[in-house]
């Protein structure tokens, strides 16, 4: 079967579609917090956490918080109730991670992430 223009120009055009599309995945828009709160998050309500990096899909550094209902709440990176509140989980989830989440308290909890 001989190659001919028609299937080169098919064969362009697949392959243009194919780059236009890893382009725009490769850009969609991510969940960022966009302001923080400076009221404090009790730690009873609190499952889990992640730091949101300015610079990287965000315009702002933030920690997430995940709630036991779902719900993220961002606060600020420096004050002192957020790391204690950051150490408090890590200390949790650490907990937890030697019983492999089986413990009633740890059934919701976030494993961090590597």
């Amino acid at each position: 079967m001989m190659f001919t223009l028609a299937m080169a120009k098919i064969l362009f055009c697949v392959l243009f579609l194919y780059s236009c599309c890893q382009v725009t995945q490769g850009q969609m828009v991510m969940d960022c917090c966009l302001v923080v709160s400076q009221k404090e998050i009790p730690r009873r309500i609190v499952m889990g956490y992640q730091s949101q990096v300015r610079g990287q899909g965000c315009s702002i550094n933030a920690v997430v918080f995940t709630t036991k209902r779902g719900l993220k709440l961002c606060a600020p990176t420096d004050p002192t109730w957020v790391t204690d509140l950051m150490k408090h989980m890590d200390r949790l989830i650490n907990k937890c991670q030697e019983t492999n989440f089986k413990a009633k308290h740890c059934k919701k909890l976030k494993p961090k992430s590597s």
